[in-house]
């Protein structure tokens, strides 16, 4: 099981926000006030940049790009960027709770 990633901020009165999912398919989905509106995967350990595209609901439409660009084999942290009408505004990363395994006490709930 990889590492997860989280990454959101806020641009035109819209929540933004990916997911990274770590391993041996990196799986990226990106998120718009909370709906997936795209998603990506990508394949091997090797240092690589994926952009994924979507329009805001903001009235008139917007269109984004979300920039992931993923470390390489020998480690390194994920990074986000958002990409808005000729600008690049880095997206914070948020701390991803991490999933409780069930134990067997739990199984006789």
């Amino acid at each position: 099981m990889g590492r997860e990633y989280h990454f959101h901020c806020e641009h035109a009165d819209c929540s933004v926000t990916v997911d990274l999912r770590m391993g041996g398919t990196r799986e990226m989905e990106l998120l718009v006030d909370g709906k997936q509106v795209a998603a990506a995967s990508a394949h091997g350990h090797r240092a690589q940049t994926t952009v994924m595209t979507t329009i805001l609901p903001t009235d008139p439409p917007r269109g984004i790009e979300v920039e992931v660009t993923l470390p390489g084999a020998l480690g390194g942290d994920p990074t986000s960027t958002l990409l808005a009408g000729g600008e690049r505004m880095p997206m914070p990363a948020r701390e991803v709770p991490h999933r409780v395994r069930r134990t067997e006490a739990d199984w006789y709930l």
